[in-house]
């Protein structure tokens, strides 16, 4: 039996709040509300982007999930883990700080935020599960705990990965700093001393202090490096380079196992949205304004996290007429990630997409 994916078009409308107008409905029609019991403590699963970002989901696209829990007699909460990488939400204090900056306050979106793993990432649960790569993965404890959660994902590509979506959401933004860590554990990256220009701004946002300028370039230690991928991020020269053809294939097989650590113990009472909306080449951790690739598409739900991912490539497909990885990284099969979800019993990628 095929998955059910519900789509609402959104291609004509750019006001936020308009859009959020029309997320009822698909909340309604979606099964999302038989995810939820009273009384349930619902982990709303969000991204607030980083410091400078302004194309993550829009805090006024929050509201109507938390009242649609709270009309169920369920108690919402918006949550997200901190970071690997010197950051804004490399702690709770300033991931916390920085959401409500940024509008994810309880007037605004009807429900607080709180930090799933805790003060500095260490509040985890190792959760045992039938994977290829792990028997157990650290995820962050308050999501562990929740009753039910509900997953909004903004979908963008993503420089390691190819696509950031439902799975990512959930496999890395829910692992905890011991989660993230042995999944960044064999991407590694090294440096094109042509390109370098000693410019320094790698070793200044280095979490562990692996980064060292040399005479003619930046050189890092392997043996200090965990894999985060910021000095990538960071090198405005192309210096920074990885091995993608293995080191992403590896990652995304390993955020699949985590997410389904995330996902299994929940069963049915987990619920997913994809927002096809200012989807940029790189993720929301990115801290300057990006320029989308394509137009917006619309939001997806489904019980599906495989299913609801695949669906979002086929959209952007059908829409923009290119492949999702044409419009954000060429050299990356983005589709790993979801073939090994359908292989550990995730999801499914074969779908039935009905139209709102």
């Amino acid at each position: 039996m095929k998955s059910r994916v519900y789509f609402l078009p959104a291609n004509n409308i750019h006001d936020p709040s308009l859009i959020s107008e029309h997320l009822p409905s698909l909340i309604t029609k979606s099964s999302m509300p038989q995810s939820i019991e009273r009384h349930d403590l619902v982990a709303i699963k969000i991204h607030i982007g980083e410091k400078g970002n302004v194309t993550h989901i829009s805090p006024d696209m929050i509201l109507p999930f938390s009242k649609a829990i709270i009309d169920i007699g369920g108690k919402p909460y918006l949550t997200d883990t901190n970071v690997l990488y010197r950051s804004n939400r490399s702690d709770a204090v300033l991931h916390m700080k920085l959401a409500q900056e940024h509008g994810f306050g309880l007037e605004r979106c009807g429900a607080p935020f709180i930090i799933a793993d805790g003060l500095l990432g260490n509040n985890e649960i190792d959760v045992e599960i039938d994977g290829k790569l792990f028997d157990s993965v650290s995820i962050a404890a308050d999501a562990a705990h929740a009753n039910s959660i509900v997953s909004l994902t903004h979908i963008t590509g993503h420089l390691a990965v190819g696509l950031g979506g439902t799975l990512k959401n959930l496999g890395m933004g829910f692992a905890s700093r011991k989660g993230k860590l042995r999944q960044h554990s064999s991407v590694k990256p090294w440096i094109n001393k042509s390109d370098c220009t000693l410019c320094g701004e790698c070793v200044k946002w280095c979490p562990e202090d692996a980064i060292e300028l040399k005479a003619d370039a930046a050189e890092i230690d392997q043996k200090l490096c965990i894999g985060c991928g910021e000095c990538l991020t960071v090198c405005r020269f192309g210096a920074v380079e990885y091995n993608w053809r293995t080191s992403s294939a590896d990652l995304q097989k390993k955020i699949a196992e985590h997410a389904l650590g995330v996902a299994a113990p929940k069963k049915d009472k987990i619920f997913y949205f994809n927002f096809l909306i200012n989807i940029t080449k790189n993720c929301d951790c990115i801290n300057t304004k990006q320029k989308p690739v394509t137009d917006d598409i619309g939001i997806l739900a489904s019980s599906d996290p495989v299913a609801i991912d695949t669906a979002a490539l086929d959209l952007v497909e059908e829409y923009s007429g290119k492949q999702f990885r044409q419009l954000c990284f060429p050299g990356i099969d983005e589709t790993i990630q979801l073939k090994h979800g359908e292989t550990i019993g995730l999801g499914k990628m074969e779908y039935e997409l009905l139209r709102l």
